[in-house]
């Protein structure tokens, strides 16, 4: 199980290896304990894009079970351009298939996950930074 975790955005890779579980920092997140976001991520690309993108790791796992990785472009645009709905339908769609291998998705916390994911990848756009994601799975 997936202790820690969360989304943010960051100047770049420099920047984006300089967070995890035990370091503090002021970059826009947000928090995604409970789950294993490098399976999630994959999953909402291709609900919202019919593709998947390989995810490119800044922080590669070893043993310690901490990743640092980038959010694929394309996820991003998708979740910009999806809308309340789509993200909606999308995160009720992921929740029932996490749930469905053994995970603890609640609909309520994956429509509130995706929502904040694309205020994120708003951000992002707007303000010329990267989204990233760290978790740490002991």
């Amino acid at each position: 199980m997936v202790l820690v975790g969360e989304f943010f955005l960051a100047g770049g890779d420099e920047s984006a290896v300089r967070v995890g579980p035990r370091k503090s920092h002021d970059f826009p997140a947000a928090r995604c304990d409970g789950i294993y976001p490098d399976d999630a991520v994959p999953r909402w690309e291709v609900l919202l894009t019919g593709a998947e993108s390989p995810l490119r790791h800044v922080v590669p796992m070893a043993n310690d079970g901490f990743t640092v990785f980038a959010v694929p472009q394309p996820l991003c645009a998708a979740l910009i351009d999806a809308g309340t709905e789509r993200l909606r339908t999308t995160a009720l769609t992921w929740a029932e298939i996490a749930n469905g291998m053994g995970d603890e998705v609640s609909p309520e916390s994956a429509v509130d996950l995706l929502e904040r994911l694309a205020a994120l990848a708003g951000r992002r756009a707007e303000e010329g930074l990267s989204l990233y994601c760290w978790y740490w799975a002991p």
